[in-house]
């Protein structure tokens, strides 16, 4: 099941990518991608991180592992079915407010 999810899940990154609505982010020091993903201009919600995490596989091996200058793609418009799967597989119920504290990546 989990990998019937994650299928959607990366289909549903791929659609974001091809509707171009993406923003670059160079990481910077102390930047995780727990911290990108809670940004205002991001998604507002720290657990959204998987989905930062699987748009840039080619690129980030750990997602505990990011380093400074690296350039994340994150895809801006993602549906509720992309939303769901990403606070799951972070660790959090997909009704479970942003500020329910759980470890980060």
């Amino acid at each position: 099941m989990k990998r019937a999810a994650w299928s959607l899940f990366a289909a549903a990154l791929v659609l974001a990518a091809a509707d171009s609505d993406s923003i670059e982010h160079v990481v910077g020091p102390g930047d995780s991608l727990w911290s990108i993903a809670a940004q205002p201009d991001v998604y507002d919600d720290p657990y959204l991180w998987p989905v930062i995490y699987k748009f840039n596989r080619d690129q980030i091996v750990d997602p505990a592992l990011i380093y400074p200058e690296q350039r994340l793609v994150i895809p801006v418009r993602i549906d509720d079915e992309t939303r769901r799967a990403a606070r799951l597989e972070a660790g959090v119920s997909s009704d479970a407010p942003a500020s329910q504290e759980t470890s980060s990546p």
